[in-house]
């Protein structure tokens, strides 16, 4: 999905999102634990399992650095 696409459902309340600031350009914050469960109530299957997020940026903090 386009990141756009996801700013566009937050301005208009479709997905949950936390706002941060005001006006137009405010900038938006999505928690993932939210979003999956957001996507688990519509019935919509996820295309491949959720990675432990914390584990990941480990992983890809420790390639960097390697």
């Amino acid at each position: 999905m386009d990141s756009r696409t996801l700013v566009r459902w937050a301005r208009l309340g479709q997905v949950p999102a936390h706002p941060l600031g005001e006006g137009k350009r405010r900038l938006w914050r999505f928690i993932e634990t939210e979003l999956i469960s957001w996507l688990a109530e519509r019935g919509t299957p996820l295309k491949k399992p959720v990675a432990n997020t914390m584990d990941t940026a480990i992983n890809a903090h420790a390639r960097r650095t390697a």
